[in-house]
């Protein structure tokens, strides 16, 4: 299935982002069967072969899960972190999906402040985004109507590039002597 779709969303739910909810240059992965994904799966996890995808978007839950959240409706429709795993979790994920990603190929990583702060969550990354861009700045509203915060949702963009090979540490004493004595 993977060798002719471009594009993988490793956290489908029900594709709410997508004009085309059945693109046919993309797979729809997600954990939850209920979303009726292309493939249950798990974004720390996954059964590609390396370089397979040009664009992966990677839209995890955002939401640590609590006793206060119960069924809530951001529960059922965008999953929940573990709070003894999110962090190691996030990590294996970004990994996992590094790995998949073709060389120049890109990851859309979209992130909800609300209740991590997305510095805490690239802090977590090995490689660093191109761009990034706040979609949203919605204050939130406590029980008393007082506002408790603005929240915002993030999208930052990754590209992986080729590695550039290390400079031979050879040559380069051998081009600084030469560039002496060309001077003399």
């Amino acid at each position: 299935m993977a060798d002719k779709k471009l594009i993988l969303d490793a956290t489908a739910g029900y594709r709410m982002m997508w004009f085309n909810k059945h693109h046919p240059n993309a797979i729809y992965l997600d954990a939850r069967p209920e979303c009726e994904p292309d493939i249950v799966g798990d974004f720390r996890k996954l059964n590609f072969p390396d370089e397979t995808f040009k664009l992966i978007i990677w839209d995890p839950p955002h939401i640590i899960e609590n006793a206060q959240l119960g069924n809530s409706n951001m529960k059922r429709d965008y999953g929940f972190l573990r709070p003894e795993t999110w962090q190691r979790d996030l990590k294996r994920g970004f990994e996992e999906l590094w790995r998949v990603l073709k060389v120049e190929g890109v990851l859309l990583f979209k992130w909800s402040n609300q209740y991590v702060s997305a510095d805490r969550i690239l802090k977590l990354f090995p490689e660093k985004p191109l761009i990034y861009q706040i979609s949203a700045n919605n204050p939130k509203r406590g029980k008393t109507g007082g506002v408790i915060k603005h929240v915002q949702t993030l999208w930052f963009c990754f590209m992986k590039l080729k590695k550039e090979k290390p400079k031979n540490p050879q040559v380069q004493p051998q081009l600084s002597i030469f560039l002496q004595e060309a001077s003399t």
